[in-house]
C-alpha cells in the first residue's frame, strides 16, 4: 500500500479541489443565513446548550488529518476515534460543506470535538457522527456541527473503522446504562445483552460478523477504552457512566496516574540469602533483615513438617572447613562396602580437575578381591560444592558434600592401597552438625541436577541389571506411545497404539497417520480445509515393533464431529501438539476400493484416553515479577498449581493478570502492585493483612529481572543495573522464607557469565544455585528454547526448578519440535573438570520447528499499520508506528530473499538518496530486516523500532511494517483472547517482558508430572 495514500489531498501540489477553497467563516456565514431561511420560525435548541440554536450540516467528501503545523507527522490521514489520543494529537478535515443551496469547499479546519448519535437507542443499531470545529464551538448564537457523510475514497480506510469503533461505544455505553460493568462483564454478558437487543437486525449483524461474530469483546473494549471514556465523559449521564469499574480495569488514560520512578533502594534478604550473595559485585546493594519471632517460628515449624534439616547455632553460620575433620586410616582393616573412603588425587587428576584443593571422597558400593589380596573398588564419587557448577559460588556450608551418579566401573581401577582412610558421614541429618560431613543430596553429573539422596543412589546404573521384562511392565495394551521411525531419512517420533506384547520384547502397535501430512487430499474431499497439526486419523493397519523403539507416552483424545467443524478443539489439544497431545475425529476407511476419511462416532474402549489433565487439590502459587503472568498462566495450564498472590511495580501489569485469572481463582487472588522489597519486608515482620504467611505458599515462581544480565545492557555496572542485578536474590529469600513445595526461577541465559561490561565478576546463576542448594533444596536447571516447545519465536532462556526434599522433582521437559538448522550449540557454562553442562539436547521429535508465518495465519493485510484499527483483530496495531521517510522507505527493503534488510537494500542500490541513512555499521546493522518467514521469529523485547539494528529482525515478512502487537502476542503464547492492559507501548512491553507461554506450559507439565 502506498504511502501516498497517508496524506490528505490537500498536502500534494498537484492536487486542486473541484471549488474554490472558501474559508470557514465565510461558509458559516452563509449557512446560517441558509439555516434560518428554511427553519423560518421553528428553532431547536440543542438540550446541552439551550441558549443556542443547533445548526447541523453535511459534510461530505472529507478527510480528517493532523495539523499542518504537526512537528513529524503533518498532513497524516487519521480515524476520529484517535481524537485526543493522546491530547497533542491536533486534527485537521478537509471537505464540503453542504445545507440547502449552499455549498463549499473548505479546507485545514481544526477539530474541536466530535459527537455519536444514537446512544440509548434499543430499536436501530446504527450511529450518526459529526464533528465540531474550534469556529463553531465558538459561535455565540448556534450549536454547530458537521454531520459526516461520505468520505474521500483514500480516506475510507481510515473512515469505515472509526465507525464501527463508534458503533461499539454506542453499544457500551448503553450496557452500562443497566449496572455497574467491569472489564470480566464483556467475555460472554455483553454478547447477551447485544442478541437480546439486535438479533436478526441486517445492520448489527453486518456490524458483528466484521468482527467475526465473536462473543468475547473484551479486548476490542480495552483497545478503544479511552475513546470510550471521552465520549462518557460528554454525555449527560457522566456521573453515572464514569462511576463504572470498567475505566479503572482498563486503565484509562484519564483515570491513570503515573508516579515517578524512586530511586533504588536495597535489596532486602533473609540472613541466608545475604551471607550467600553479601561478597557478589552488587552485593553492596543488599540489606540483611531477620523474620520476627513469630515469623521464625512459623517458618522453623514449615522446615520440620517438609523434612529441612534444621542448622545448630546462627542461620546461615559457616561450618568448618572438610581438611580440619580428621581422617580415618584403615590399617589392616578392609574396605566395606557403604565406606567413605578419602583418596589423594594424582598428577594426571588434577590435570583434568584443576580446582582440586583437598582429598577426594568416594562411596564403596562394592569391593572385589583380587589374586595379590588387594581390594579393587567399584565407587561413586562424592562432591564438594566446588566440584560442581556451584564451583566458585559462597557456600555456606563447608562440610556439606554430595553423593553423585559418577562411577569408576569403565575407568581407571581404584585400589584399596591407594586409599588414605575413610570419615564418618551423618545421612539425611535432621539436624546439621557443622563439625561433622554430612550428605542430603545426590548430585547427577550428566544433568548437573541435586536430588534427594536416596539408597538406591548408592547404586550406578552400571551394577543394576536391567531387562526387557523391567522395559514391558510400564506399557499395556491401549497405552499411546512414541515410536521412533525415520522419515525422509530424518529420525521422527510417531504416535501408535499399542495392541499386544511378548515376553521377547516384540510389541504389536496400531499405525495412526496425521491428516495435513498424510491425508491431505482425502482431508480435502473431505472438506477439511483447516487441519492441525497434531490431528491424527486411525486406520486398521497394524505393525510389528521392538520395545526399544518406544521413546516415551504421548496422550490422544477422541474429539466429536461438531467441536471440530466449529473450531472448539478442547484444551491442551488445541496447542499444535505442544506437551506430547494429540487428538482423533476421523478414521480412514476403503470403500469400492478407494480410501476415503470418515468422521468417527468415538475410538475403541481398549484406547487410554487422556480426557483432561489437572490435580483436584492444586498447590497455592505466588509469583514475583510476576508482568502480565504469561509464566503464571503457563504454569496454571499444567493443571497443578493455582495462583493466589502476584507481586509487580508495574500497574498495567496487575491489571493484566486481573483481566485473565481464571474464574476458579478470581475470589482468591490477591494482586501486590508494589516493590517485592515492601511485600517481603511486610511478610518477614509478619501480621500485615493482605500478605500470605508462611505455610500458605506451595509454589514460588519468578521472573527475575534480566536487563542486568542481557548483553544488551550497555552500563551493566550502573546503580540501576546493579541493583536490577540483586534482585535475583529476592527469589532465594522468598523460598528461605516461606519453604514452598516448589519453585520455578527464569532469566537470560548470560545470567551465567562472568563477564559483565568487559569487568570479570561472580557467577550469578552458580550462587542462585548454592543459596537454593544449601537450604536443601533439590535443584535443576536447563536450557529452555521456545521453538521446541511449539513456538515460532528464537528465544532462549535458564530455567531453573526447586522442589523440597524428599519430593519428585520437576524433570526437564520433553522436546516436541525441532532444532531449526544452524543452530548454534549453547551451554551455561564448564565444570571445574573442563567439561561443558547444560547444553541445547538434540533428538527426534514428533514436529518440525514452528515457522514464523504461522503467526499470521488468518490476519488480515494492514499494510503499514497507519490506521491503527484492526476491526476482526483489535489489537493488529503497530506499537510505534514508523514516521513517514521510515514507512517510504520499507518499501524498497526486497522481499526476497527472504531475510533482506537496509543493509541488503543499498548494496543492490534501491534506496533513493533522500532516504538513504548515514553509513555507520553500528545504525545500519540488522536495521529494517524482514523475519524469515520459513524461518523464526526473533527474541520479543519490551520496545521496537524499524531501526533496530541490534534487537534483530522485526519487519513483516512480505508487509510494509514492523511486527504488530497481536503478532507479538501470539509469537509469545498469548491468546488473541486475551486482554493486555495500558497503552501500545505498555501492552508490547508487558508482552515482551514475559515468559513464552508454551515453555512455562511445558514446565507446568513438569511439575504435573511431579505432583501425580
Amino acid at each position: 500500500m502506498s504511502t501516498c495514500t497517508d496524506f490528505a489531498r490537500s498536502k500534494s501540489t498537484k492536487w486542486s479541489p473541484p471549488l474554490p477553497i472558501t474559508s470557514e467563516l465565510e461558509a458559516l456565514r452563509q449557512l446560517k443565513t441558509e439555516w434560518t431561511r428554511h427553519s423560518g420560525a421553528q428553532t431547536t435548541h440543542d438540550k446541552r446548550d439551550s441558549k443556542k440554536r443547533l445548526l447541523i450540516v453535511d459534510l461530505h467528501d472529507f478527510e480528517v488529518y493532523r495539523s499542518p503545523d504537526h512537528y513529524k507527522r503533518a498532513y497524516e490521514l487519521m480515524s476520529l476515534h484517535l481524537l485526543e489520543l493522546p491530547v497533542s494529537k491536533r486534527l485537521c478535515f478537509d471537505g464540503f460543506v453542504r445545507l440547502g443551496n449552499v455549498h463549499h469547499y473548505i479546507q485545514g479546519v481544526p477539530i474541536q470535538d466530535s459527537s455519536i448519535e444514537g446512544y440509548g437507542d434499543d430499536q436501530d443499531p446504527k450511529i450518526t457522527a459529526y464533528i465540531r470545529s474550534e469556529l463553531a464551538n465558538n459561535d455565540p448564537t448556534y450549536d454547530i456541527w458537521y454531520r459526516l457523510k461520505e468520505p474521500t475514497l483514500q480516506y475510507r480506510r481510515f473512515h469505515d473503522p472509526f465507525l464501527w469503533v463508534a458503533q461499539l461505544g454506542k453499544h457500551v455505553i448503553d450496557y452500562m446504562e443497566v449496572s455497574l460493568r467491569s472489564l470480566n462483564s464483556f467475555r460472554s454478558n455483553f454478547h447477551l445483552f447485544l442478541m437480546e437487543r439486535f438479533r436478526g437486525h441486517r445492520d448489527f449483524e453486518q456490524w458483528h460478523a466484521a468482527f467475526r461474530n465473536q462473543s468475547d469483546f473484551r479486548v476490542a473494549v480495552n483497545a478503544y477504552i479511552d475513546y470510550f471514556f471521552n465520549q462518557a465523559y460528554n454525555l449527560p449521564n457522566s456521573e453515572h457512566l464514569l462511576d463504572q469499574p470498567i475505566w479503572t480495569d482498563c486503565m484509562a488514560k484519564a483515570l491513570t496516574n503515573t508516579e515517578p520512578q524512586a530511586d533504588p533502594q536495597p535489596t532486602l534478604a533473609t540472613p541466608h540469602v545475604y551471607a550467600c550473595f553479601r561478597d557478589t559485585y552488587f552485593g553492596k546493594q543488599m540489606q540483611e533483615m531477620r523474620p520476627s519471632s513469630a515469623v521464625q517460628t512459623e517458618k522453623e515449624r514449615r522446615k520440620r513438617k517438609l523434612g529441612f534439616a534444621k542448622s545448630r547455632g546462627p542461620p546461615a553460620s559457616f561450618s568448618v572447613d572438610l581438611s580440619n575433620l580428621r581422617c580415618q586410616p584403615y590399617g589392616s582393616e578392609p574396605v566395606a562396602v557403604s565406606d567413605i573412603i578419602a583418596y589423594v588425587p594424582n598428577e594426571t587428576d588434577t590435570k583434568v580437575w584443576r580446582d582440586t584443593r583437598s582429598d577426594w571422597l568416594a562411596y564403596v558400593q562394592r569391593t572385589k578381591r583380587l589374586d595379590n589380596g588387594v581390594q579393587r573398588l567399584f565407587v561413586l564419587w562424592i562432591y564438594r560444592h566446588y566440584d560442581t557448577h556451584m564451583a566458585k559460588a559462597t557456600y555456606p556450608f563447608q562440610n556439606e558434600v554430595f553423593l553423585s551418579d559418577h562411577c569408576n566401573c569403565t575407568g581407571e581401577e581404584l585400589l584399596s592401597t591407594e586409599i588414605k582412610g575413610k570419615y564418618d558421614v551423618d545421612w539425611s541429618p535432621k539436624v546439621i552438625d557443622s563439625k561433622r560431613i554430612f550428605i542430603r543430596q545426590t548430585y547427577n553429573a550428566q544433568e548437573s541436577a541435586f536430588v534427594t539422596v536416596k539408597d538406591e543412589h548408592k547404586t550406578c546404573r552400571c551394577q543394576k541389571e536391567r531387562s526387557t521384562r523391567m522395559d514391558m511392565d510400564n506399557y499395556r495394551s491401549g497405552d499411546t506411545v512414541y515410536l521412533q521411525k525415520s522419515l525422509h531419512n530424518q529420525d521422527i517420533l510417531e504416535p501408535v497404539i499399542i495392541q499386544g506384547a511378548d515376553v521377547k520384547g516384540s510389541i504389536i502397535v496400531r499405525k495412526l497417520l496425521r491428516l495435513g501430512r498424510d491425508c491431505a487430499k482425502l482431508a480435502k474431499q473431505a472438506h477439511r480445509f483447516s487441519v492441525a497439526s497434531n490431528e491424527l486419523i486411525l486406520t486398521d493397519a497394524y505393525e510389528e515393533a521392538h520395545i526399544s523403539q518406544i521413546q516415551r507416552r504421548c496422550s490422544i483424545h477422541f474429539v466429536p464431529r461438531l467441536d471440530v467443524a466449529n473450531d472448539q478443539i478442547p484444551f491442551p489439544y488445541n496447542r499444535g501438539g505442544a506437551g506430547d497431545f494429540w487428538f482423533i475425529s476421523m478414521g480412514l476407511t476403503r470403500r469400492d476400493g478407494k480410501r476415503q476419511l470418515i468422521f468417527l462416532r468415538q475410538l475403541p474402549q481398549s484406547v487410554k484416553q487422556c480426557l483432561e489433565i489437572g490435580i483436584d487439590r492444586k498447590l497455592r502459587g505466588i509469583s514475583i515479577f510476576s508482568g502480565g503472568g504469561s509464566l503464571d498462566r503457563g504454569l496454571e495450564d499444567g493443571g497443578a498449581v493455582e495462583f493466589h498472590t502476584a507481586i509487580d511495580t508495574s500497574l498495567h501489569a496487575i491489571r493484566t493478570q486481573q483481566a485473565n485469572i481464571k474464574d476458579s481463582v478470581r475470589k482468591k487472588f490477591c494482586p501486590y502492585c508494589g516493590s517485592v522489597n515492601d511485600f517481603l519486608h511486610s511478610a518477614l515482620e509478619g501480621g500485615a493483612k493482605g500478605i500470605v504467611r508462611v505455610g500458605e505458599v506451595d509454589m514460588i515462581s519468578a521472573g527475575c529481572p534480566c536487563i542486568a544480565f542481557s548483553s544488551l545492557q550497555k552500563n551493566p555496572l550502573g546503580l540501576q543495573s546493579l541493583y536490577n542485578a540483586s534482585l535475583v536474590s529476592t527469589f532465594c529469600s522468598f523460598v528461605d522464607l516461606y519453604r514452598p513445595l516448589y519453585g520455578v526461577f527464569e532469566n537470560v541465559i548470560d545470567i551465567t557469565s562472568t563477564s559483565r561490561g568487559g569487568v570479570e565478576v561472580q557467577n550469578i546463576f552458580a550462587q542462585v544455585v548454592a543459596s537454593l542448594v544449601s537450604m536443601g533444596y533439590q535443584v535443576n536447571q536447563c536450557i529452555m528454547d521456545a521453538w521446541n516447545f511449539g513456538s515460532p519465536q528464537q528465544r532462549s532462556r535458564l530455567i531453573v526448578t526447586i522442589a523440597a526434599p524428599g519430593l519428585s522433582p520437576i524433570e526437564q521437559a520433553w522436546h516436541t519440535h525441532g532444532t531449526p538448522e544452524n543452530t548454534k550449540q549453547r551451554s551455561l557454562g564448564v565444570l571445574p573438570s573442563g567439561v561443558r553442562y547444560g547444553g541445547r539436547e538434540h533428538y527426534p521429535t514428533p514436529f518440525d520447528h514452528v515457522p514464523a508465518s504461522t503467526v499470521g495465519l488468518g490476519l488480515p493485510n494492514i499494510g503499514n499499520g497507519l490506521t491503527q484499527t484492526c476491526i476482526p483483530y483489535p489489537d493488529h496495531r503497530v506499537p510505534n508506528l514508523p514516521t513517514w521517510q521510515k514507512r517510504d522507505l520499507l518499501k524498497y527493503i526486497p522481499r526476497q530473499p527472504p531475510g533482506c534488510g537496509y543493509k541488503e537494500a543499498e548494496e543492490r542500490g534501491l534506496i533513493p538518496p533522500h532516504l538513504q541513512i548515514i553509513k555507520d555499521e553500528e545504525r545500519i546493522g540488522k536495521s529494517y530486516r524482514r523475519i524469515k518467514a520459513a524461518g523464526l521469529v526473533p527474541t520479543i523485547t519490551t520496545g521496537i523500532s524499524v531501526g533496530d539494528a541490534q534487537n534483530g529482525a522485526n519487519i513483516h515478512s512480505h508487509e510494509p511494517r514492523t511486527i504488530s502487537l497481536l503478532d507479538a502476542r501470539r509469537t509469545q503464547g498469548w491468546s488473541d483472547e486475551e486482554p493486555i492492559i495500558g497503552t501500545l507501548r505498555d501492552q508490547y512491553r508487558i508482552v515482551g517482558n514475559g515468559v513464552d507461554r508454551k515453555v512455562a506450559f511445558a514446565v507446568g507439565l513438569g511439575l504435573l508430572r511431579a505432583v501425580e
